[in-house]
C-alpha cells in the first residue's frame, strides 16, 4: 500500500512539476527577428519552444498568420515591414503576448550610366536641360513630385507612401501608369514627358536610383523605356539626372 500511495504521490508532484515549468516557459517566452533586413533578404520571426500543450498564434504585415514557433518569409518586400504579434497559450497557465518590428530596407546601388545634373537624355528626341527642378505635389494626382522645368518637362511622381515622409534613398521601381496599387510596395515611381507633343510614359519594373545631394532630392535612371501615343505608338529611350533646387 505505502509504494502505491508513494507511485501516485509521485506522479501527482512529476505532474505538477511538468505543469509549472511549462506555464514559465510560457511567461518568458518573447518575440525576436533577425532584422533588420534588406529587400531580397530572409526574415526570420520567432519565439521559444515552450514544450507541452501549448497554442502559438502570430498576425502581421501582408496578412502574416502562423501557428508555429519558428517562420521564415522568403523574398523580404516592403510589404512584410512592420510589427509582428504573438500569443502563446494552453489551456492551464496566463497567456504570453508580445511583438517585434520588422524593419525592410531599400536595396541600394549607383546607376549604369553618367548624366550631366538636371538633364534628360532621349535617344530618338532632343535632350533636355532644365532650368529648374522642384519637388512639390503633382497638382493632378497629389502625389509628391519631383518635376524637371524647361521647354519639356519632366515629371516623377511617388508612391503615396510618400506623400508625409522624405523619401529614402534606394532602388525603386517604376510602374507603367500614375496609380501604384494597394501591394504595400511603396519604392515605386511613376515618371511622364511630353515631347513632339506626344505624352510618354515609364514601362514598369525599371530601375530608378533615388538619393539626396546636400540634403536636396536626386533621382537618376539609366536606358529606361518609355511609351507614348499619338494615334501611333512610339518608343524612347531615357537617362535622367534631376537633383531638386
Amino acid at each position: 500500500m505505502k509504494s502505491i500511495c508513494f507511485f501516485v504521490l509521485s506522479l501527482l508532484l512529476f505532474n505538477c512539476q511538468k505543469k509549472t515549468t511549462n506555464c514559465d516557459a510560457i511567461q518568458h517566452a518573447y518575440a525576436s527577428t533577425n532584422g533588420p533586413v534588406t529587400i531580397g533578404d530572409t526574415i526570420k520571426i520567432h519565439t521559444q519552444e515552450v514544450g507541452g500543450y501549448r497554442l502559438y498564434s502570430w498576425r502581421g504585415p501582408n496578412y502574416f498568420t502562423s501557428q508555429e514557433p519558428r517562420n521564415i518569409i522568403y523574398d523580404a518586400e516592403l510589404k512584410h515591414e512592420g510589427w509582428y504579434y504573438v500569443t502563446i497559450s494552453n489551456n492551464e497557465c496566463y497567456g504570453k503576448a508580445d511583438s517585434v518590428y520588422v524593419d525592410v530596407k531599400l536595396k541600394q546601388g549607383t546607376p549604369p550610366c553618367s548624366i550631366p545634373n538636371n538633364t534628360c537624355e532621349i535617344n530618338n528626341q532632343f535632350s533636355d536641360a532644365y532650368s529648374s527642378v522642384v519637388k512639390q505635389f503633382n497638382p493632378t494626382t497629389d502625389f509628391l513630385m519631383l518635376e524637371g522645368r524647361g521647354p519639356s518637362s519632366l515629371e516623377i511622381d511617388f508612391h503615396p507612401y510618400w506623400k508625409t515622409k522624405e523619401p529614402e534613398d534606394g532602388i525603386y521601381d517604376t510602374v507603367d501608369i500614375p496609380s501604384f496599387g494597394i501591394d504595400g510596395n511603396y519604392n515605386k515611381v511613376f515618371i511622364s514627358t511630353v515631347k513632339s507633343n506626344i505624352y510618354f510614359s515609364c514601362r514598369e519594373n525599371q530601375k530608378v536610383y533615388v538619393s539626396h545631394v546636400n540634403g536636396k532630392l536626386q533621382v537618376r535612371f539609366c536606358n529606361l523605356t518609355m511609351g507614348g501615343y499619338n494615334g501611333y505608338s512610339f518608343t524612347t529611350i531615357a537617362s535622367g539626372n534631376l537633383i531638386q533646387q
